[in-house]
C-alpha cells in the first residue's frame, strides 16, 4: 500500500482500501495521469496497471513500445493491450526500487500516447463520448477499470451471469478431499527432502497449503465452508504423515550408525512401537514447538479463507462505480 500512496501522491490519484474478507480486498489507487484514465491495483506482490487508450491508436507501433518497456524493465511480466486498455503486470522486485519503477513505466507509457496522440476512451468499447467513471469490482480476483455506463451494465450482467453459474455448480466434497490430499501431498514430499537434507522442514507446509487449497479446487470445482474443512483435514493428515516419515528417515540413520542394517519399512514398524512405549516419543515428533505452529497455520488459513471460500462458493461479489 505503501507504494500506492507514493504513486497517489506524485499523480494526484484516488486511493482506494476496501476489505470484505482475508481475500476479497481491492487495494487500488485511480485517476488521471495527463487526461488519461489510469488505475494501479495492487495484487498480491504484483501491481496491475490499466491505462485506457482508443480504438485509432497504431496497435503495432503500441506492440512495439510495449515489447521494448518489458526487454528494458526487468520486473514487468507482461505487458499487452486488451479492448481499449493497456494492461502491464509489475512484480514487486526490490522494495525500495518498486515507487521508481512503477512511476518510469507510467511516464513513458503516457509519453507515448501523448507522442502518437492516443485519447482516453472507455476501456471496453471505446466509445470516446460517452461519459467515463470508474468500475470496481471486489471479488476473489478484484478489478478495477474505466468505462462508460453501457458497458458497465453490461459487466454487470456477466457477472450475475458468473453468480448464477457458480451457485448452481455442485460441490463435489470426495473429490476435492482426494484432490486436496494429492496437492497437500507434493508439499509433504518436499518436507521429507528438506529434512533429509538438513534444513527446517517445517517451512514445507507453505506447500502443503498451496497444494491443499488448489488440488481441492481443481478436483471439486469451488471450495465452500465444507471444503475448507476438508482441506485442513487433509493438509493435516498430511503434514504429520510426513513428519512420521522425517523421523523414520532419522531413526533409520541412527541405526544403520550403529552399525546394523534396516529398511525404512522396519524403521517405520520399530517406530510406531517406539512411540506406543512411550509418551515422550510422540512428544518430541509431534509436539515439537515447529511442529505445532505449522499445525495451527493449516488451521488458521482455513479459519480465514472459510468467509471468502463460502463468499466464491455462491458467486458473491461487490461493485462500486464512482
Amino acid at each position: 500500500m505503501k507504494n500506492l500512496k507514493v504513486l497517489a501522491k506524485e499523480y494526484e490519484l484516488e486511493i482506494i482500501d476496501e476489505k470484505i474478507s482475508y481475500l476479497e480486498t481491492l487495494e487500488a489507487a485511480k485517476g488521471h495521469i495527463r487526461e488519461y484514465y489510469t488505475s494501479i491495483l495492487l495484487d498480491l506482490s504484483s501491481y496491475i496497471i490499466k491505462i485506457n487508450i482508443d480504438k485509432d491508436i497504431n496497435r503495432e507501433k503500441l506492440k512495439g513500445f510495449l515489447d521494448k518497456l518489458s526487454e528494458e524493465i526487468r520486473t514487468i511480466k507482461s505487458a499487452q493491450w486488451e479492448k481499449n486498455y493497456i494492461q502491464i503486470v509489475v512484480k514487486e522486485g526490490d522494495p525500495k526500487k518498486t515507487a521508481e519503477v512503477l512511476k518510469e513505466i507510467l511516464n513513458r507509457t503516457v509519453d507515448f500516447l501523448e507522442e502518437e496522440q492516443t485519447n482516453s476512451a472507455c476501456a471496453f468499447c471505446g466509445d470516446e463520448d460517452a461519459e467515463i467513471k470508474a468500475t470496481s469490482v471486489i471479488k476473489n480476483e478484484s478489478e478495477i477499470d474505466f468505462i462508460c455506463d453501457s458497458c458497465h451494465e453490461k459487466r454487470v450482467k456477466e457477472l450475475e451471469e458468473e453468480k448464477e453459474r457458480i451457485a448452481k455448480m455442485r460441490e463435489n466434497y470426495i473429490l476435492g478431499f482426494i484432490g486436496a490430499f494429492i496437492g497437500a501431498s507434493i508439499g509433504g514430499v518436499l518436507w521429507v527432502i528438506m529434512s533429509i537434507f538438513g534444513y527446517q522442514a517445517e517451512i514445507a507446509v507453505i506447500g502443503i497449503i498451496i497444494g491443499g487449497m488448489s488440488g481441492y479446487t481443481f478436483f471439486s470445482k469451488k471450495m465452500g465452508i465444507t471444503g475448507s474443512v476438508l482441506f485442513v483435514i487433509s493438509s493435516e493428515i498430511v503434514m504429520m504423515c510426513a513428519r512420521f516419515a522425517e523421523y523414520t528417515f532419522k531413526y533409520q540413520k541412527f541405526i544403520k550408525n550403529e552399525g546394523e542394517r534396516i529398511n525404512f519399512i522396519e524403521s517405520a514398524k520399530e517406530l510406531v512401537d517406539y512411540i506406543n512405549y512411550g509418551p515422550e516419543a510422540a512428544k518430541e515428533i509431534f509436539f515439537s514447538p515447529y511442529f505445532i505452529i505449522a499445525f495451527l497455520t493449516v488451521i488458521g488459513v482455513g479459519v480465514f479463507t472459510a468467509k471468502s471460500a463460502s463468499r466464491y462458493s455462491k458467486g458473491i461479489y461487490s461493485v462500486k462505480r464512482d
